[in-house]
């Protein structure tokens, strides 16, 4: 079981020890590396702080994910579960900051390890039953009209596509993210940026 802690961290399974918000590549790289299960990944397409001219579109990067800093390139694997983590903006770049859980199970279907909050297992249980469930205010996450936004616990929430009833990705950010010299948006880049301008430079 992963467990959630907004504003903490995440618990790991079988006395793996807690990832910690404001954890130094170092000592995340020695609690995820020490796993019975992991690996260094880079994503394909995934670019540097360097390949952004622009403050803005390499926020909006981090927080679409394509945005790689090697540092942060250790992955955990839980059964089906796969957990990876990243710092934060220019303030924030060698401190945890993000730290994403993706269910790699068909379209559907519940996670077979439980990813908790508060006694709440976010892809084992139906979408609908898991938000009812999550303190306000929540939104919709306009980049994608099936994922939502819990605002008070720094979550972001996702199914595989739209129309799946589970969740099945997640963030879990901390604040302050790093991103303040940008502009003062937690879940959306309130300047306007844009991280696809580095995929085709």
């Amino acid at each position: 079981m992963l467990d959630l802690l907004p504003g903490v961290g995440v618990v790991l399974p079988g006395g793996g020890g807690t990832l910690r918000f404001g954890m130094a590549p170092a000592e995340v790289d020695a609690l995820l590396s020490a796993l019975p299960v992991h690996h260094y990944d880079r994503q394909c397409m995934s670019l540097t702080r360097a390949d952004y001219a622009e403050l803005r579109h390499a926020h909006d990067a981090w927080l679409t994910g394509i945005l790689y800093h090697d540092a942060w390139s250790v992955v955990g694997t839980f059964g089906d579960v796969a957990l990876s983590v990243s710092g934060g903006g220019p303030d924030r770049a060698d401190l945890l900051t993000r730290i994403d859980v993706d269910a790699g199970v068909p379209w559907g279907e519940p996670a077979g390890t439980p990813v908790v909050w508060d006694g709440v297992d976010l892809f084992g249980n139906p979408a609908e039953d898991v938000l009812s469930v999550l303190p306000e205010p929540r939104c919709p996450a306009p980049e994608s009209a099936a994922a939502v936004r819990v605002e008070p616990l720094g979550l972001w929430l996702s199914p595989p596509s739209p129309g799946a009833d589970r969740w099945s990705r997640l963030s879990l950010l901390h604040t302050p993210t790093g991103w303040e010299r940008c502009c003062a948006g937690t879940f959306a880049c309130a300047a306007g940026g844009d991280g696809r301008v580095g995929l085709f430079l």
